[in-house]
């Protein structure tokens, strides 16, 4: 795994490419298209750049796997919200990257333990 420096230096980096509209939008077509089949994918990627970071979770998390060469996509909550965001893991740690839940008025990128307002399913 990597280390916590670069891990969050990878996540403020992601969030910054999603602010600026510096990511191809093919390859988050690819990307997200792996994760989730969907129909009118350009639509909802056209969609989801007019509202970011409401409703993108889940293309923020395909991203941040993509960056980071892996973790576990999850499908939890950030409050009482159904929320994505990426688990790294190994024996010794378990961390969350999540930069999109300012999306329910939390930070804009956080790096942690997975605790409160998060949460598994």
């Amino acid at each position: 795994m990597l280390q916590l420096n670069e891990i969050k230096k990878i996540a403020y980096s992601a969030r910054k490419k999603f602010e600026t509209d510096k990511i191809p939008i093919n390859k988050l077509k690819k990307l997200y298209l792996a994760y989730n089949k969907m129909p009118n994918i350009k639509k909802f990627l056209l969609q989801a750049k007019k509202l970011f970071p409401k409703l993108n979770c889940g293309l923020a998390t395909v991203y941040l796997k993509y960056m980071l060469g892996s973790g576990k996509i999850v499908n939890g909550k950030y409050k009482n919200n159904n929320h994505t965001f990426l688990l790294l893991a190994n024996k010794q740690n378990k961390l969350i990257i999540d930069i999109t839940a300012d999306q329910y008025e939390g930070p804009k990128v956080y790096v942690g333990r997975i605790k409160k307002p998060w949460s598994l399913l």
